[in-house]
């Protein structure tokens, strides 16, 4: 072992002394002052003294003000409004749309190089916004509340479906694709549906992190030093290691 990594286990090991020697549970859950509790591979960024020390790098919660915690995707921040530890799911809620009855998508959901994928509870839906033209196929019904001032109209259609040629597609201002839940969308009616569907959220599934596959299977918590950029394990047993607890 180098000595970069002995050093690095001393301080995981003072780290650990400090705050758990009272026998707290190692990498105990904590809140932002709602139901929604945040514990391993999650963490809290801010007041909290466990840091980076155990969870997922990019699974770092901020708290807002509402109570909510915070997770920051690629391309947009969303409140987290449930973890479910039991089916590895997180339901999250764009920041931009939250108890908006009619709410205008900003950015694409897009999940970026971490640990999570979409879930089969998902549909992807797709805007298209203030378009001068409309498209081609006959049931295309444009969203009332969405039309502007100068008369331009905004649609919206489940990934996949038939809309026609996409030439119209062009005189749009903006096309944007975001996830709703299936069962969110009564009778499939997805015009009138949308913003209470968006309200609710949608779901994505957290994988094992790669690097982190092999001390979970040994019964231990994942930690990550942000500084040394290298991925110890921390044992029930208050020892630090490489990769795996067991002896």
């Amino acid at each position: 072992m180098s000595k970069a990594f002995y050093l690095l286990c001393a301080l995981f090991s003072t780290i650990f002394m400090r705050y758990y020697a009272d026998s707290l549970p190692i990498c105990a859950p904590s809140d932002c002052g709602n139901e929604v509790s945040i514990k391993y591979p999650f963490w809290k960024r801010s007041g909290t003294a466990v840091g980076e020390v155990c969870g997922y790098p990019d699974f770092g919660l901020e708290c807002s003000k509402k109570g909510y915690p915070i997770l920051q995707l690629k391309t947009d921040t969303y409140y987290v409004t449930d973890i479910n530890y039991v089916n590895h799911s997180i339901t999250l809620v764009d920041i931009d749309v939250m108890n908006d009855t009619c709410p205008r998508a900003q950015n694409n959901v897009s999940i970026g190089n971490i640990s999570l994928s979409f879930s089969n509870l998902d549909m992807n839906i797709t805007f298209y916004f203030n378009c001068s033209s409309q498209p081609s196929v006959v049931d295309a019904v444009p969203i009332k509340c969405l039309i502007n001032g100068q008369g331009k109209k905004s649609y919206v259609f489940e990934v996949g479906t038939d809309i026609g040629g996409r030439t119209w597609t062009n005189s749009c201002d903006a096309e944007v694709m975001v996830a709703v839940k299936h069962d969110q969308i009564e009778s499939g009616d997805l015009i009138n549906g949308f913003g209470a569907a968006m309200n609710k959220g949608f779901v994505l599934d957290w994988n094992r992190a790669v690097d982190c596959a092999e001390c979970e299977l040994s019964d231990g918590y994942c930690a990550y030093n942000g500084t040394a950029r290298q991925t110890l394990c921390i044992c029930k047993d208050g020892r630090i290691v490489a990769k795996s607890c067991k002896k």
